[in-house]
């Protein structure tokens, strides 16, 4: 009767978690893919999620080459690495570079904390046409809910302001449940134009963290990933877009222009 109650607890439990907030899953991970994930470890392993930057599809048959051993995504989007393959990095990171036809390379430098990987959810992007641009906003637990903004000559994109500007930029997910994503596309960079990038601590409840960063495609490949600073302001000005050119700030800034 007690294991019954158990399970019968633990039962309503999960359908609350999922059901308190709508699940309204905004973003890519639900609570049961984010708990497997932090448990996995205990069975001697870490588990690497891959999904789509725009669709939250899982991508599967993604080669994942880490730690000097090679990988394969599943039908879930998932690669099961071994502990045992990152237990003499202490301190530091492991690069990591993941490939699937139709799709931007993806590199990261993965954290690796007390012989613990850190990160382990990843999203990629297709494969774009010269002249658009793709930005995608991810991080932690905390704060819950950043905010992705693309500030353009005539428009202003994000989740409180316009989602979409006809051939011009959208918003093509937000989410306000922490881990992200938020991605925006801009359709085609006009040289005379100018374009900034904001990320904005919505929630506001903890400061933004290491685990916050934002991926940059452009000219159809990983541009570049800028993880954001500690930084007490509420804004944080990621980069600026000029005749073309990408130059990068990252620095906390006071609002919006």
């Amino acid at each position: 009767m007690n294991n019954l109650l158990l399970k019968y607890v633990l039962l309503i439990t999960y359908v609350f978690l999922l059901t308190s907030t709508g699940n309204v899953f905004s973003g890519c991970w639900d609570v049961q893919e984010i708990s497997s994930f932090s448990f996995k470890e205990l069975d001697g392993a870490t588990v690497f999620s891959f999904k789509d930057a725009v669709t939250c599809a899982a991508i599967s048959d993604v080669v994942v080459e880490i730690a000097n051993h090679s990988f394969k995504t599943d039908v879930n989007g998932y690669v099961v690495l071994p502990n045992r393959y990152v237990e003499s990095v202490m301190d530091g990171s492991l690069h990591m570079t993941a490939k699937k036809n139709g799709y931007c390379t993806f590199q990261k430098n993965v954290r690796v904390m007390v012989g613990t990987i850190k990160d382990k959810r990843f999203l990629m992007s297709k494969r774009l046409p010269i002249g658009k641009a793709r930005f995608v906003l991810q991080w932690g637990k905390k704060p819950r809910d950043l905010d992705l903004h693309l500030v353009g000559n005539d428009f202003h994109i994000s989740y409180r302001n316009m989602r979409t500007v006809a051939q011009k930029a959208m918003l093509d997910i937000d989410d306000v449940d922490s881990y992200g994503p938020e991605t925006i596309t801009l359709d085609k960079i006009i040289g005379s134009h100018r374009y900034d990038v904001y990320v904005h601590n919505y929630s506001g409840e903890s400061r933004i963290d290491d685990q916050a960063y934002v991926s940059i495609y452009k000219d159809n490949q990983l541009d570049n990933i800028v993880t954001l600073p500690h930084a007490q302001k509420r804004y944080v000005k990621i980069l600026e877009i000029r005749n073309h050119n990408v130059h990068y700030l990252n620095i906390g800034v006071d609002r919006i222009p």
